[in-house]
């Protein structure tokens, strides 16, 4: 693992193929699972197989979570499954191939009753879950992150997520690692900009008890000589649904150009170091300038205009992935924000997202599909 920086050159991401745990999507199941919307699963597919095969064709090597996960032994995963079970479960006679399924598509009563691995109950319902689906392991990017060749072991505000970075860890058995252990810490409000520097969001899925575990231990390994941290608040209506992480609102496809909503520049800044940490009386686009290029080119999503930013925003403008210098993946729907980039220099590679940006309790991007291991 060796990571430098967001804008650098892409050369070894995981991903996790959809597979049965969206099956587990119904009205029912959409507020236990934290989840928004039933996507078209076919649709989804197709649209997730484009965007695996755009990012090997801009040269990264494309490790799929849903393959490296049948790597593990048996008891492995045995233990793993059995931690996270509500039910008394007997799991030895099954393979390993069905074993990594139940992993990550989880395991309902009544098919764990038909496969003769529970026997010790009184009740069960078709809808109850022996071991919940992971239905969000698409989005590879929250529940793990590294900064240079340290990996960093998120931890979720979410309940349906939180056994997420402990599988992953399981799975990539990265060397050096740091532990969230405090407050919420996920990988969407994580931006290396090279040198020890880092941008960090915090407030709606990271918080600053998490900012205050995790910072402190990067500094501790010299990965990290100062953070910018952001304080994120969401403006809609349903808090948490319209500002999610930092790559939400903002992305940085080049060190001298950002991907910017205008409305960041009423949240607060703040800057932390070995001096501590104080507050910045400057917008967040101005105090970058002291840490990408002092000449920064802004492209605001939609190009500042009131409802073409709002719209283009909602869809994920800035939830881009930097495959090589000055070139990215984004969606194709964000058409404004995609023709200004290219304007200014950014070679924009667009795949279709209708089913995929549905995903998730919020909205999701080709950022957050994605963990890199290597950018160099």
């Amino acid at each position: 693992m060796d990571l430098k920086s967001e804008f650098s050159p892409l050369k070894k991401v995981v991903v996790a193929t959809p597979g049965k745990e969206k099956e587990r999507l119904a009205p029912k199941t959409l507020y236990e699972l934290q989840y928004a919307e039933i996507p078209d699963l076919i649709e989804l597919k197709s649209e997730h197989d484009e965007f695996k095969r755009k990012l090997a064709e801009a040269g990264a090597e494309v490790v799929d979570i849903r393959e490296e996960i049948k790597k593990l032994n048996k008891e492995e995963l045995i233990d793993y499954i059995s931690s996270h079970s509500e039910c008394k479960l007997s799991l030895e006679s099954l393979d390993v191939e069905t074993l990594a399924d139940i992993a990550i598509s989880g395991l309902t009563f009544t098919e764990a009753l038909k496969m003769g691995l529970i026997k010790d109950y009184i009740l069960g319902e078709d809808s109850d879950f022996c071991v919940k689906p992971l239905v969000n392991i698409m989005f590879t990017r929250d529940p793990g992150m590294v900064m240079g060749k340290t990996y960093i072991m998120g931890k979720m505000r979410w309940e349906s997520r939180r056994s997420e970075p402990e599988l992953l860890v399981k799975v990539l058995k990265p060397e050096r690692v740091i532990k969230a252990e405090k407050g919420y810490f996920e990988g969407g409000d994580f931006m290396p900009m090279g040198y020890g520097k880092l941008l960090m969001g915090f407030g709606t899925r990271s918080s600053a008890l998490g900012v205050n575990d995790v910072l402190p231990k990067l500094m501790e390994l010299g990965e990290l000589d100062e953070a910018v941290l952001v304080r994120l608040e969401t403006p809609e209506y349903h808090p948490n649904r319209g500002i999610g992480h930092l790559d939400t609102v903002m992305g940085i496809p080049s060190r001298d150009v950002i991907i910017y909503y205008s409305y960041l520049d009423s949240m607060k800044v703040f800057i932390y170091n070995k001096s501590g940490v104080k507050r910045v009386e400057k917008p967040l686009r101005e105090v970058l300038k002291d840490y990408l290029a002092k000449d920064l080119r802004v492209v605001f999503i939609g190009g500042g205009e009131y409802y073409a930013e709002e719209r283009e925003h909602w869809l994920l403008a800035s939830n881009i992935i930097v495959v090589d210098k000055n070139k990215i993946i984004a969606y194709e729907h964000n058409r404004i924000t995609n023709k200004l980039l290219t304007e200014v220099g950014i070679k924009v590679i667009t795949f279709r997202g209708n089913e995929i940006i549905k995903e998730g309790g919020e909205r999701s991007g080709p950022r957050c599909m994605t963990l890199p291991l290597v950018k160099s």
